[in-house]
């Protein structure tokens, strides 16, 4: 069975609170917030009151993803309003292994995310420092974008390090992640399927939620 979890991404802007207590109710693992500053990705989305806020009304795991530049000097702030997770994209940092550092001493999670179009040739090195990896099967910036299809090989890269490290995280896969294409991802090596637009779509979360988690 995977793990799912939502993105508030494709949430109603002005339904965010409600529509994440129908995802939970519906059975969603972790709650993930996209947080884009207008630099690393054109968009902009949340500022960490966001992520309080969501703690006040849910007992799930938030997991926050910087698509940002200087993650560093975003993750402070964020770790003070509740953050369970906080991964940032590996080619945004320029010292990796020291916010991972500065993240667990704080109890926190540490993940990585590495974007579409870059390899998993660096994850040999990192495996044994972090507790979250998020593939992007989309380049970061917007949701409802469709799944590169590379993102199949790439899981089954990360296996095989994983295997031949011995160093094992959950993988999870974010981009275009729907009900059609779940479980080939899960056959490649997915634990986490991040889906925002398929969730959240056409109100009919908790059919949505359970096509996942029961791939």
């Amino acid at each position: 069975m995977a793990l799912v979890s939502a993105s508030i991404l494709a949430c109603d802007q002005t339904r965010i609170g409600e529509q994440i207590i129908k995802a939970e109710a519906a059975g969603i693992d972790y709650i993930h917030v996209d947080i884009m500053d207008g630099v690393y990705v054109e968009n902009m989305t949340y500022g960490p009151q966001l992520v309080r806020d969501l703690k006040k009304i849910s007992g799930l795991p938030v997991s926050v993803h910087f698509e940002v530049c200087h993650p560093e000097t975003f993750f402070p702030i964020f770790a003070d309003c509740g953050a369970d997770i906080v991964t940032f994209q590996l080619d945004a940092c320029a010292n990796p292994l020291h916010l991972i550092q500065e993240i667990r001493k704080r109890g926190i999670k540490a993940g990585i995310g590495i974007g579409p179009t870059y390899g998993t040739e660096r994850l040999a090195y990192l495996l044994p420092c972090i507790d979250w990896l998020i593939m992007m099967s989309a380049e970061p910036g917007y949701g409802g974008q469709p799944l590169n299809p590379c993102i199949y090989e790439k899981l089954r890269e990360a296996q095989e390090i994983m295997a031949k490290t011995g160093s094992r995280v959950p993988v999870s896969v974010d981009g275009g992640v729907n009900g059609s294409n779940g479980q080939g991802l899960v056959e490649a090596g997915a634990d986490v399927l991040i889906a925002g637009s398929y969730v959240f779509q056409d109100d009919a979360v908790e059919e949505r939620v359970q096509n996942l988690k029961n791939l």
